[in-house]
């Protein structure tokens, strides 16, 4: 993963930005796609779509098929530390990044799927996806954990959904393109 390069003395980065007021480039809310693997699997090019095609199966076994999830998620602002060192200087921690995730589709085989993901530290590589298509980020994946649990509402009304909590620590946040992956159709997945 390419970083950001900052500056190692006192000065501060000026980065580039690019603003329109005629035609704004507005990114929608919503997480619709959790993507998962193993650690030690990572893409060898995640903006190619042959390879996401070849590796997302969520009923195939083996170490480097990537596992698909729909449902709907948001992340919110990162947790960061803030330390004051001698003359006033600042030091920032690395972030705390919580992505909230909830699966409606609670047949029994996704059920089994959850309560195994429960057996172990439930630390993966992750990418996750808008519902505008794009996708978050890169070939190394975003090691993450993944904690499952299930609720069951009181009322008739609403759906038994399994919540799942990826977190990671990072200094930067996820690398963002417009999503390669597509299904057999060629339609985006």
């Amino acid at each position: 993963m390419s970083l950001p390069i900052c500056s190692t003395d006192c000065t501060s980065n000026l980065p580039t930005f690019d603003f329109t007021l005629c035609a704004p480039d507005f990114l929608s809310g919503q997480i619709s796609k959790l993507f998962f693997t193993t650690v030690g699997n990572p893409m060898i090019n995640w903006y190619s779509a042959v390879e996401w095609d070849s590796r997302i199966d969520n009923d195939r076994s083996g170490a480097s098929n990537i596992r698909a999830l729909l449902g709907i998620g948001d992340l919110p602002a990162p947790a960061s530390t803030e330390k004051e060192g001698s003359l006033g200087r600042i030091s920032y921690g690395k972030q705390t990044f919580t992505l909230n995730f909830r699966v409606d589709e609670t047949n029994v085989v996704n059920h089994e799927a959850f309560r195994l993901m429960q057996c172990n530290s439930g630390n993966y590589l992750v990418w996750f996806e808008t519902r505008d298509h794009m996708l978050w980020g890169d070939n190394s994946g975003i090691a993450a954990s993944i904690k499952v649990v299930q609720i069951i509402p009181e009322s008739y009304d609403e759906y038994i959904t399994y919540q799942l909590t990826i977190t990671w620590k990072d200094q930067f946040m996820p690398k963002m393109i417009a999503s390669p992956i597509t299904d057999n159709s060629g339609d985006q997945f």
